[in-house]
């Protein structure tokens, strides 16, 4: 009988993660991660960025992905389009002063390609 309660005990504790069961948390990443890892998408991220809203100049690639309320993440020079709600700080008229984190999954599109060339993925974020 005592074999089998450990055998019953052995084959439970194998049954559980090493981790303790706890599910890992967005992965963070940079705007320029997003922009160029295409294994991001459909993962959970956090990322760092200044909001530029949807009224400033352009700085991210294409349109805005989704809706014409999407809005840019823009950090060292590079921005990524987001679309969902707009982080605390910023407006659609009024870029942020300061950086904020967003978590946020990693999505894809395709644009078009100029002239008939061939059409160009590229990705942008999902706020949640």
């Amino acid at each position: 009988m005592k074999s089998a309660i450990t055998a019953l005990v052995a084959g439970v504790l194998a049954c559980h993660p090493a981790n303790g069961g706890t599910v890992p948390g967005p992965q963070k990443v940079s705007v320029h991660d997003v922009l160029t890892r295409p294994a991001l998408v459909g993962k959970a991220v956090e990322v760092t960025g200044r909001c530029l809203g949807y009224s400033v100049p352009t700085v991210a690639v294409g349109s805005p992905p989704v809706t014409r309320s999407d809005w840019q993440l823009e950090d060292q020079g590079e921005a990524v389009w987001v679309t969902g709600s707009l982080p605390e700080g910023c407006t659609a008229t009024t870029p942020a002063e300061s950086a904020s984190t967003i978590s946020a999954v990693v999505a894809q599109d395709t644009m078009p390609g100029l002239g008939g060339q061939t059409p160009v993925p590229r990705q942008y974020l999902v706020r949640r």
